[in-house]
């Protein structure tokens, strides 16, 4: 009796857990299918729509989680309201949706009454502009039940995929794009030297022999002036040849004398005592010296030579020191005004057929790369000769300046040159493993995938490739390095969505 007691026990027992181990298996398939969703995506008007969608099926209340994302920024889109469409078979259902549940986000529910291949269209404001999106080949399945499976054959995914949530993105510089098809030809990088454009430079001499004196202090590289400034003194106080003072004051005695001949013949002319001839002689010699005593008098006054600066521009070098003797037409400084620069890179004789198809130069600037246009410049020439002592071809390059383009220093410059057409990618785009190279695939918005491309050549900002990656696919421009990151904190089930 106690043996069969304990045999219908353990056999109530066995049913028990049996049935509860059959009624907990379907309670986690209805939760997996509860949770699973589909991803929906559409580009347009300068805005991403992403959707989150449970399978849509006749009868069935489906819920919709809405990101809206700008395209310029990669963060959520501002929108007060948006009106969602569900259309099959040219019926739909429409629903609205005010405040959204966090910026950018906006929830919807539709149960529809047709089967079959519809549409999504969402109509919204942004930035002032009315704008609708549609995304088509919306699947509305006639079983709930079935919509699961059926739906999670067309779902994207991949045996590398790192999720990346719309809401990690929006808190971070993040962007993704399409590769560009360009032309895209050989690149030459070197360095290059930078120098003030010839046309701002200036060397400004003494007009007149004598001792050179600061007129304001201290005169130093680098110091601005304004145009007119006073900056030397020359003067000839003490010399006995050329002294500019001499000078000048012989000038306005002779200048005094011709002028004082030249009233006295006109007096006499009207008398008709003296020629016409005389007197035009007269006057021709009061003329003349009256422009050379001008001519001292500008550079020279009873304290010497005031020698100013010609235009508003800065000191580059001083080239005497205060109290100096200097001839007439000696060096005593030069001005550079920062307007153009001009940039200089030797080039080997090897690149000598690609220098003929320059198509564009990216120059390092700062932290930055910019191209001509970015800088106003062009190419001003390309050797075509070597010299004994350099077998280096210069190319120069005419440029706005730029601050962070110092006079006498160096930076890098890509030289572009024609070429095909190639699957072109932002530098910022790559990311590096042991000498390997990646990018990652959008497979959603919110699912990448890790994929290792082969490199072709880079202008400091773009890179062409080989192969690994084909025009269709969208990859993360900005935020690579995150996504990598990603991958290592976090492991996914790639059919969860934001849909509980």
């Amino acid at each position: 009796m106690i043996r069969y007691i304990s045999a219908s026990v353990l056999l109530s027992v066995l049913l028990l857990t049996v049935s509860c181990s059959l009624f907990n298996k379907e309670k986690a398939q209805a939760h997996a299918h509860d949770d699973f969703t589909i991803p929906y995506t559409a580009y347009g008007n300068g805005v991403e729509v992403f959707v989150d969608a449970q399978p849509l099926a006749i009868n069935h209340t489906s819920q919709l989680v809405v990101h809206f994302t700008d395209l310029k920024t990669f963060k959520p889109c501002d929108i007060k309201e948006v009106v969602a469409e569900l259309i099959v078979d040219g019926s739909g259902l429409r629903q609205s949706a005010v405040n959204a549940n966090e910026t950018g986000i906006f929830k919807f529910s539709f149960k529809p009454d047709k089967s079959g291949m519809g549409s999504l269209v969402f109509k919204f404001t942004h930035n002032g502009e009315a704008k609708a999106i549609r995304i088509d080949n919306v699947d509305v399945y006639p079983d709930a039940h079935e919509a699961v499976h059926l739906a999670e054959a067309k779902f994207p995914t991949s045996a590398s995929a790192i999720s990346f949530t719309k809401e990690q993105s929006w808190k971070v510089e993040f962007a993704t794009s399409l590769p560009s098809n360009e032309p895209f030809g050989s690149v030459i990088k070197s360095a290059a030297s930078v120098q003030a454009s010839p046309a701002d430079q200036v060397l400004v001499s003494a007009k007149t022999s004598g001792f050179v004196s600061f007129s304001h202090g201290v005169i130093s590289a680098g110091q601005d002036l304004i145009k007119g400034q006073q900056v030397f003194t020359v003067s000839s106080d003490g010399i006995t040849a050329n002294n500019a003072q001499v000078l000048l004051e012989k000038a306005k005695v002779e200048m005094n004398l011709a002028k004082n001949e030249y009233g006295r013949h006109k007096q006499l002319a009207d008398k008709q005592i003296v020629s016409n001839k005389e007197l035009m002689e007269r006057k021709a010699r009061y003329e003349t010296a009256q422009t050379e005593y001008h001519n001292i008098r500008k550079a020279v006054n009873e304290n010497g030579e005031h020698v100013v600066a010609p235009f508003s521009a800065y000191v580059n070098e001083v080239f005497v020191e205060n109290g100096q003797y200097v001839e007439a037409g000696e060096a005593i400084y030069s001005l550079v005004r920062n307007q153009r620069m001009v940039l200089t890179a030797m080039i080997s004789q090897s690149n000598i057929r690609d220098l003929q198809n320059i198509v564009d130069v990216n120059i390092e600037v700062g932290e930055s790369i910019l191209n001509l246009k970015d800088l106003n410049g062009k190419v001003l020439s390309v050797g075509k000769t070597l010299s004994r002592n350099n077998y280096l071809l210069p190319v120069t390059i005419e440029v706005d300046f730029d601050t962070m383009l110092m006079s006498g220093g160096f930076t890098n410059v890509y030289i572009k040159t024609a070429g095909k057409k190639s699957l072109v990618i932002p530098e910022t785009a790559l990311a590096e493993e042991q000498g390997n190279f990646f990018v990652y695939v959008q497979l959603t918005p919110e699912l990448f995938e890790k994929r290792q491309v082969h490199l072709g050549a880079s202008d400091g900002v773009n890179r062409a490739l080989k192969s690994g990656l084909n025009a269709n696919e969208r990859i993360v421009t900005k935020g690579a390095i995150l996504v990598k990151l990603a991958a290592v904190s976090n492991s996914i089930d790639p059919h969860a969505g934001h849909v509980h």
